[in-house]
């Protein structure tokens, strides 16, 4: 399997990854607590939280460089742009901000289905 990443747009998944560890972490302490169908949502959410604070680095951190043209005397900015499977971090982190939601709603729907 092949990733494609621009910039630092390889630290998405990884910092999902760990954001999906924590949760899971979290998700043991509190087992007792919660229903067992709920374990995915929770999981889940931890690794868009993670997501979401990885992106918010990754544009802290693009201060970007200007250039100057010497033709017209304008000044450019360039980023880096960070990205993977050609689709922006940015973008990458709302995705798995919807598919939370998604999980969430059949989590719910399966506790309610099964009377739990």
């Amino acid at each position: 399997m092949f990733i494609v990443w621009r910039g630092w747009g390889i630290l998405l998944p990884l910092g999902a990854l760990v954001g999906a560890l924590i949760s899971l972490f979290f998700y043991a302490l509190i087992e007792q607590y919660v229903p067992q169908d709920l374990a995915p949502a929770i999981i889940i959410l931890g690794a868009t939280l993670a997501a979401f604070q990885t992106v918010r680095w990754l544009e802290r951190s693009d201060k970007g460089r200007e250039l100057l043209d010497e033709k017209t005397g304008e000044t450019v900015l360039l980023k880096r742009g960070d990205s993977i499977f050609f689709i922006k971090v940015r973008y990458w982190a709302y995705l798995m901000a919807v598919v939370t939601l998604v999980v969430f709603g059949a989590c719910l729907a399966s506790i309610f289905a099964n009377g739990n």
